[in-house]
């Protein structure tokens, strides 16, 4: 291979061009390697598959010689994984129009695939060209490509999924709340009544029988917590005014 058989940038528009310039020798090159078609048809449908995914790393001159890189590279892995019987021998082979045509719709098809674009899309790399020196820092540490927000994503649903069952699952039978137990049986005036010590007046309420019951019952209730019972069964809202006798009569009163 010479420089003057590629000295362009690799596309996906001409990539059929470039198979088509190199491959009647790249597949001499091959079969002399691996000595057997199939592996050597392997060899190079992978080498043409690698060399287009690193298409975007590689400048327009280096095309060519990086290609031979991979493809002496592939060749020699193939023949370690499956290595040829001692005694077994292939004669000499060009590469026909049949077998031509052939590997590079194999290589086509792979690439038009919706299952090489994904997973070409999750391994593409974001950085942009023109970067500051500072953002180039940061990305050296944080490298943030398609599949870490794809798995964050994913990662972040599967949180939220457990949270959930976990929060609604016990419960999905009964209710969190019991409201009957929230309110109280007694009646609104009972309620007043309990109450009414727990303000800052001095008030004399009527003791009833049920109330005298209740502070009897009430093992908690303190001395200055309850009121001493009254006399009469009149309660006095007001002021008591002490009543005092009408003034006696005397020799020295005007």
């Amino acid at each position: 291979m010479s420089e003057e058989l590629w000295n362009e940038k690799l596309t996906r528009e001409n990539l059929k061009d470039f198979y088509m310039s190199t491959v009647t020798m790249v597949y001499s090159s091959v079969f002399g390697i691996t000595k057997e078609p199939t592996r050597c048809e392997r060899a190079i449908v992978k080498s043409y598959l690698d060399i287009y995914a690193k298409r975007a790393n590689i400048p327009a001159e280096r095309v060519i010689y990086d290609f031979g890189d991979i493809l002496l590279e592939n060749a020699k892995a193939i023949v370690a994984e499956y290595p040829l019987p001692a005694n077994l021998s292939f004669e000499e082979r060009s590469l026909d129009e049949y077998t031509r045509n052939s590997m590079i719709e194999k290589i086509l098809a792979k690439i038009d695939s919706k299952s090489y674009k994904m997973a070409e899309f999750i391994s593409t790399d974001v950085k942009k060209t023109k970067r500051t020196k500072q953002l180039n820092k940061v990305s050296s540490f944080f490298q943030v490509t398609p599949l870490l927000v794809l798995e964050v994503l994913i990662l972040a649903g599967i949180v939220w999924f457990v949270a959930y069952v976990a929060v609604t699952f016990p419960y999905r039978n009964t209710p969190l709340i019991r409201e009957r137990n929230i309110f109280e049986k007694s009646s609104i005036q009972q309620q007043y009544i309990a109450a009414l010590p727990f303000y800052p007046i001095k008030l004399r309420l009527p003791v009833t029988q049920g109330a005298a019951q209740q502070q009897q019952n009430a093992p908690d209730i303190t001395a200055t917590e309850t009121t001493p019972p009254s006399e009469t069964t009149e309660s006095v809202l007001a002021p008591v005014i002490n009543q005092t006798t009408e003034p006696v009569i005397s020799a020295t009163s005007g």
